[in-house]
Protein backbone atom coordinates (compact mmCIF):
# COMPACT_ATOMS: atom_id res chain seq x y z
CA UNK A 1 0.00 0.00 0.00
CA UNK A 2 3.00 2.04 0.36
CA UNK A 3 4.76 2.09 -2.55
CA UNK A 4 1.19 3.57 -4.88
CA UNK A 5 0.91 6.34 -2.14
CA UNK A 6 4.98 6.98 -3.07
CA UNK A 7 4.22 6.71 -6.49
CA UNK A 8 1.39 9.14 -6.34
CA UNK A 9 3.28 11.54 -4.31
CA UNK A 10 5.97 11.50 -6.68
CA UNK A 11 4.08 12.73 -10.02
CA UNK A 12 2.01 15.15 -7.59
CA UNK A 13 5.73 17.09 -6.80
CA UNK A 14 7.17 16.37 -9.78
CA UNK A 15 3.74 18.44 -11.10
CA UNK A 16 3.97 21.00 -9.32
CA UNK A 17 7.99 21.50 -9.47
CA UNK A 18 7.41 21.49 -13.21
CA UNK A 19 8.75 24.18 -15.10
CA UNK A 20 8.03 25.66 -18.65
CA UNK A 21 10.45 27.26 -21.09
CA UNK A 22 9.26 30.39 -23.07
CA UNK A 23 11.15 31.57 -26.07
CA UNK A 24 10.92 35.11 -27.79
CA UNK A 25 12.27 36.97 -30.53
CA UNK A 26 13.28 40.38 -29.43
CA UNK A 27 13.83 43.71 -31.56
CA UNK A 28 14.36 47.19 -29.60
CA UNK A 29 16.44 49.79 -28.61
CA UNK A 30 18.53 51.33 -26.11
CA UNK A 31 16.62 54.28 -24.63
CA UNK A 32 18.18 58.27 -24.21
CA UNK A 33 21.92 58.61 -23.74
CA UNK A 34 24.43 56.38 -22.65
CA UNK A 35 25.34 56.76 -18.75
CA UNK A 36 28.56 55.57 -17.35
CA UNK A 37 27.48 52.66 -15.88
CA UNK A 38 24.39 51.98 -16.87
CA UNK A 39 21.91 50.57 -20.08
CA UNK A 40 18.51 51.12 -20.28
CA UNK A 41 16.57 49.24 -23.61
CA UNK A 42 12.74 48.59 -24.54
CA UNK A 43 12.82 45.77 -26.12
CA UNK A 44 9.27 44.28 -28.06
CA UNK A 45 9.18 40.53 -27.66
CA UNK A 46 7.42 37.98 -30.09
CA UNK A 47 6.35 34.25 -29.55
CA UNK A 48 5.94 32.62 -26.97
CA UNK A 49 5.15 35.79 -24.23
CA UNK A 50 4.66 38.68 -27.04
CA UNK A 51 4.66 41.76 -24.78
CA UNK A 52 7.26 44.58 -24.04
CA UNK A 53 10.23 45.08 -21.93
CA UNK A 54 11.88 47.15 -20.07
CA UNK A 55 15.59 46.23 -19.13
CA UNK A 56 18.19 48.34 -16.86
CA UNK A 57 21.48 46.92 -17.14
CA UNK A 58 24.33 48.18 -14.60
CA UNK A 59 27.66 47.24 -15.45
CA UNK A 60 31.27 47.50 -14.40
CA UNK A 61 32.82 47.75 -17.69
CA UNK A 62 32.11 44.90 -19.51
CA UNK A 63 30.06 42.72 -17.31
CA UNK A 64 26.65 43.48 -16.16
CA UNK A 65 26.45 43.19 -12.50
CA UNK A 66 22.97 43.81 -11.82
CA UNK A 67 19.69 45.33 -13.18
CA UNK A 68 16.29 45.22 -13.40
CA UNK A 69 13.82 43.09 -15.83
CA UNK A 70 9.94 44.25 -16.24
CA UNK A 71 8.26 42.13 -18.91
CA UNK A 72 4.66 43.25 -19.87
CA UNK A 73 2.41 40.27 -21.25
CA UNK A 74 0.38 40.82 -24.47
CA UNK A 75 -2.13 38.43 -25.99
CA UNK A 76 -1.13 36.73 -28.99
CA UNK A 77 -1.64 38.97 -32.03
CA UNK A 78 -2.57 42.36 -29.44
CA UNK A 79 -3.92 45.06 -30.93
CA UNK A 80 -4.46 48.72 -29.90
CA UNK A 81 -7.46 47.31 -27.86
CA UNK A 82 -5.91 44.66 -26.46
CA UNK A 83 -5.39 44.70 -22.41
CA UNK A 84 -2.03 42.86 -21.00
CA UNK A 85 -2.05 39.89 -19.97
CA UNK A 86 0.25 40.25 -16.72
CA UNK A 87 3.99 41.41 -15.81
CA UNK A 88 6.66 39.52 -15.03
CA UNK A 89 9.38 41.58 -12.76
CA UNK A 90 12.90 40.39 -11.59
CA UNK A 91 16.06 41.69 -11.50
CA UNK A 92 19.50 40.98 -13.62
CA UNK A 93 22.55 39.08 -11.95
CA UNK A 94 25.46 39.11 -14.66
CA UNK A 95 26.31 38.68 -18.24
CA UNK A 96 28.69 40.76 -20.46
CA UNK A 97 28.61 43.84 -22.85
CA UNK A 98 30.44 45.14 -25.58
CA UNK A 99 29.75 48.93 -26.51
CA UNK A 100 30.49 51.22 -29.28
CA UNK A 101 33.22 53.65 -29.74
CA UNK A 102 30.37 56.26 -28.62
CA UNK A 103 28.99 54.18 -25.59
CA UNK A 104 26.61 52.80 -26.66
CA UNK A 105 25.58 48.68 -26.63
CA UNK A 106 26.69 46.69 -29.45
CA UNK A 107 25.93 43.38 -27.98
CA UNK A 108 25.00 42.01 -24.28
CA UNK A 109 25.17 38.34 -24.06
CA UNK A 110 24.49 35.88 -21.38
CA UNK A 111 22.07 38.71 -19.41
CA UNK A 112 20.92 36.67 -16.60
CA UNK A 113 17.39 37.27 -15.23
CA UNK A 114 15.99 35.92 -11.94
CA UNK A 115 12.37 36.42 -11.87
CA UNK A 116 10.75 37.35 -8.46
CA UNK A 117 7.10 38.09 -8.98
CA UNK A 118 4.38 38.72 -11.53
CA UNK A 119 0.58 39.95 -12.00
CA UNK A 120 -2.47 38.80 -13.59
CA UNK A 121 -2.03 35.44 -15.29
CA UNK A 122 1.64 35.37 -13.63
CA UNK A 123 0.67 36.35 -10.52
CA UNK A 124 1.49 32.72 -8.88
CA UNK A 125 5.08 33.18 -10.66
CA UNK A 126 6.85 34.28 -7.73
CA UNK A 127 10.69 32.48 -9.04
CA UNK A 128 11.92 31.60 -12.64
CA UNK A 129 15.47 32.50 -14.80
CA UNK A 130 16.06 33.78 -17.95
CA UNK A 131 18.75 34.54 -20.05
CA UNK A 132 18.18 37.50 -22.79
CA UNK A 133 21.31 37.77 -25.76
CA UNK A 134 21.05 41.14 -28.12
CA UNK A 135 23.18 42.72 -31.10
CA UNK A 136 23.00 45.81 -32.60
CA UNK A 137 22.33 45.70 -36.58
CA UNK A 138 25.43 46.41 -38.64
CA UNK A 139 22.85 48.35 -41.03
CA UNK A 140 21.50 50.74 -38.59
CA UNK A 141 23.18 50.10 -35.30
CA UNK A 142 20.41 52.16 -32.80
CA UNK A 143 18.25 48.73 -33.42
CA UNK A 144 18.80 45.89 -31.34
CA UNK A 145 17.31 42.02 -32.01
CA UNK A 146 18.15 39.07 -29.91
CA UNK A 147 16.89 36.07 -27.77
CA UNK A 148 15.07 36.08 -24.48
CA UNK A 149 14.21 32.69 -22.82
CA UNK A 150 12.19 32.54 -19.71
CA UNK A 151 11.80 29.45 -17.02
CA UNK A 152 9.24 29.67 -14.88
Amino acid sequence: MKQPFLMLALLMLTAVLSVATYNDSLQGSQTAAPEAEGIALNLTATGDLPGMNKLKLQRDGQNVTGGSFRMTVLPQNADASSSERGELVGTITGGTVTLTTAGTLSAASGVQITIQSGTGEFASVTSGTGTISITASSENPSQLSGTLVLNF
